[in-house]
């Protein structure tokens, strides 16, 4: 069975147990998933690795798009640049959440076209903290409201002001390209030798 069968199966048997959010953060008859796990793994400032009862959930943060950082393709060598700021963001995130226990509040799941990767689309709580907003707050990232709530559109978008005024991390340039923007040059990386 593929991994995305046991996440499917996984959250079938833990959606019933798993107590969600008091009413009183939901909007009215919405139902939230909520799972724990320990951060495992961290990929991006936006994305990171949960494994849950043995079942490792990759999950992007809601509402949350940070820097892309640099890429190597290992088979090609192709080389691909990273933004500004996106190797704080990617940091800031690890030492937020890395090797720690978390509940994963999951919005939406999504489904990759080309190779039906699944990835979970979710909140991230430890201790009572909304990483999440944390991140926009501490100004790693943008607002995303491509895959967001209308109810949270105002809330994340404030948040994202406010970290702005404030010239908090990424901030601190005078007009950052988000990575919906950011189209990075591909070229060789070449090795010394």
């Amino acid at each position: 069975m593929k991994a995305g069968c046991y996440l499917i199966i996984l959250l079938s048997f833990l959606c019933p147990i798993v107590s969600p959010k008091p009413a009183s953060c939901q909007p009215a008859g919405a139902e939230k998933t909520v799972l724990e796990g320990l951060v495992v793994g961290v990929s991006e400032g936006d994305r990171l690795t949960v494994n849950s009862f043995g079942t490792e959930i990759q999950v992007s943060l809601y509402g949350v798009v940070t820097p892309h950082t640099a890429r190597v393709d290992k088979f090609t060598g192709w080389y691909k640049a990273g933004q500004p700021y996106a190797e704080d963001a990617f940091r800031a995130l690890s030492i937020k959440v890395l090797h720690q226990q978390v509940q994963v509040e999951i919005r939406q799941m999504l489904v990759h076209k080309q190779n039906s990767k699944q990835m979970a689309l979710a909140v991230i709580y430890l201790d009572g903290r909304n990483i999440n907003l944390e991140m926009l707050s501490d100004g790693w990232g943008w607002a995303a409201t491509r895959f967001m709530s209308r109810a949270d559109h105002a809330h994340y978008h404030a948040v994202q002001r406010s970290a702005r005024s404030r010239k908090m991390g990424l901030w601190l340039q005078d007009n950052p390209q988000p990575p919906w923007e950011f189209k990075p040059d591909l070229r060789i990386k070449m090795e010394n030798g």
